[in-house]
């Protein structure tokens, strides 16, 4: 019979699997969600049974794309690694992070490229400029859409919060 700490790891595995993620990348995340302290990359490649250098090179992807934290103590050399555990804040964060990388230079950059497409006037330039501005559309869409995502989780969290 599994442990509460295992069966709790392996519905964060299938939940981040569920998203996308390779089977290393999952159990990383499953095992931080799952401790208390911060690990260093040699306590997860023991505990994951992979090697240290995939291990790392998982670390290194899931710290890049903001669902993994790396810290350093003091006097250590090492690097310690965890999650944000409270799963509302991890969500507003992946998505003002999507919004920042994805929709905001898009926004900021797609008027300028319309206006060339305009200008050019050929027939493929008009093919392509509906391209561009349709796409142009659906990211003021996601903006939309994120922003008002992030106020509605905010939300919510306040109204935990006070329970």
């Amino acid at each position: 019979m599994k442990t509460a700490k295992e069966e709790f790891e392996n519905l964060v595995y299938q939940g981040m699997k569920s998203y996308g993620l390779d089977e290393l990348s999952s159990k990383l995340l499953a095992i931080l969600h799952s401790e208390p302290d911060p690990l260093t990359l040699e306590e997860l490649s023991t505990r994951t049974g992979y090697s240290f250098s995939a291990v790392s090179a998982a670390m290194k992807l899931l710290t890049g794309i903001t669902l993994v934290e790396k810290t350093k103590k003091a006097g250590s050399k090492k690097l310690y690694f965890s999650v944000q555990k409270d799963m509302l804040t991890m969500i507003i964060n992946a998505v003002k992070t999507k919004n920042e990388v994805f929709v905001g230079p898009a926004l900021k950059d797609l008027p300028a490229i319309i206006e060339r497409c305009k200008k050019n006037g050929s027939e493929d330039s008009e093919e392509m400029l509906k391209i561009i501005e349709d796409y142009y559309q659906q990211m003021i869409a996601l903006d939309l859409i994120f922003k008002n995502l992030t106020e509605y989780i905010e939300m919510i969290r306040m109204e935990l919060g006070k329970k």
